[in-house]
């Protein structure tokens, strides 16, 4: 009766098959699952309480601070929660991590400052778990916390007064969000915030679904789950998306419908990526949040501007360390700025088949990024590291670091020392067809 309703091509049926739908049902619900089937946003653990915790803030006028990260991701989220605190007129302030002078997480100064400003509740965006100091300073300070990331860190070291909202955390737990960016943390807590707040509708949220597919392509996550709906529906909706400066960025990239990962992964990621990579990711953000025609226009072309700088920026920087980087996949120089270093670890990765750690050293830190290939883990790899570093954290084959220049060299040798090798080896074939089975209608059986 299923297949009646919702016939699946032989071939789909086998594609989906080698990549773990093993049944009828997930095949459908993998294939033809839409807005509808998105999960009530209270499912996903703290969620409730969060929402809670902000519409109490707002209804007693407390200060409220908004700390999110400075990529595209975190562009996305940010905006999707300081659009509804402009709906309900709370009062708030925010601020993006500056890849040129913070850290990727909150910094003990940041809690400091705001402290002084009696703010009493922070929210940070795709960044937070790993602000182990600083969330206890918060604590001590009497600031509340709601940590809205879905990146790794030590369950352990959480400071039990805040609030995390974090699939990540619940490791038995699954009901196809476990994979969301951090701005799908963002959409389904406005989603919440939506069911609590009268007069104000959940499709809030829905308006700006786009952004949320956006941040999942920007940050490579795993097309399954409630991040395949978004994509879907936000690639959909992206040709009439009701945010001005977006559809001033599309314009500006002569992208039509119907769009295609790869032309948002290359042409509009890098445009929101670039600002945050050279330390200014409020000139992203205030692309988001423009109104006015002009301004909008001002806006893309400071983009596009950031966006070559940080292109011949990494060209030079790439062909400046490539020899040394590959003799042990580690790199530690002053000659490349902090901000691109996540970008040149992924080039190299991506092209020698194995991970590369890249910081910028100054007189005092090495700071930087690490990426893998698909099927390492980071996480479990680099726990050596710990005891040397002021930060570490992020994804399996994605993550950040900090550490003071003094361990430069103990952080080398245990790098020179791991025993690289992939968990799982990546199968990059679904299916061997004869020759005979190519036809036109096959491609356009995938495609569907």
């Amino acid at each position: 009766m299923m297949e009646k309703q919702h016939p699946i091509p032989p071939l789909v049926k086998t594609i989906l098959s080698s990549r773990g739908y093993k049944t009828e049902r997930s095949m459908v619900d993998f294939i033809y699952s839409g807005v509808s089937s998105l999960s009530d946003p209270f499912l996903i653990p703290n969620m409730k309480k969060a929402c809670a915790t902000l519409e109490k803030a707002i209804s007693k006028k407390e200060k409220i601070f908004v700390y999110g990260d400075g990529d595209a991701d975190g562009v996305c989220g940010s905006f999707l929660l300081l659009n509804l605190l402009c709906l309900v007129g709370a009062d708030f302030s925010f601020r993006l991590t500056h890849r040129l002078d913070d850290d990727y997480e909150i910094e003990e100064m940041l809690i400091n400052e705001i402290a002084k400003e009696k703010y009493s509740l922070l929210i940070s965006v795709d960044c937070g778990i790993s602000s182990y100091q600083a969330l206890k300073t918060a604590g001590d300070n009497g600031i509340k916390a709601i940590v809205l990331d879905h990146h790794i860190g030590e369950t352990s070291k959480l400071h039990p007064s805040h609030i995390y909202v974090n699939p990540w955390m619940e490791k038995e737990w699954k009901n196809g969000t476990e994979n969301l960016s951090g701005a799908g943390i963002a959409y389904k807590f406005v989603e919440g915030m939506g069911i609590l707040l009268p007069g104000l509708k959940e499709g809030k949220a829905y308006e700006f679904i786009e952004l949320v597919a956006l941040s999942i392509i920007a940050d490579s996550l795993p097309l399954t789950g409630e991040n395949r709906i978004f994509v879907k529906e936000g690639l959909r909706r992206m040709s009439y998306t009701k945010n001005k400066g977006l559809a001033a960025l599309i314009e500006s990239q002569n992208l039509t419908p119907p769009f295609y990962l790869k032309n948002i992964s290359r042409r509009l990621v890098p445009r929101l990526n670039s600002p945050g990579r050279l330390g200014n990711p409020d000139i992203a953000l205030n692309l988001l949040m423009e109104k006015d025609g002009f301004g909008i226009n001002e806006a893309v072309k400071k983009v596009e501007q950031m966006d070559r700088e940080r292109y011949q920026m990494v060209v030079k920087a790439i062909k400046t360390i490539k020899k040394e980087a590959l003799k042990n996949g580690f790199i530690a120089s002053e000659d490349i700025s902090p901000g691109i270093c996540g970008i040149i670890a992924s080039r190299l990765s991506g092209q020698y088949c194995k991970p590369f750690m890249v910081g910028y050293r100054s007189d005092d830190f090495l700071r930087g990024s690490i990426r893998a290939p698909a099927g390492y883990n980071l996480h479990k790899k680099l726990k050596p590291l710990n005891k040397y570093m002021l930060s570490l954290g992020g994804h399996k084959e994605a993550m950040g670091f900090k550490c003071t220049t003094e361990y430069i060299p103990q952080v080398k040798k245990i790098w020179k020392d791991i025993k690289w090798e992939a968990e799982k080896p990546n199968d990059y074939y679904d299916c061997i067809l004869d020759i005979s089975d190519l036809n036109p209608s096959i491609i356009e059986e995938i495609d569907a």
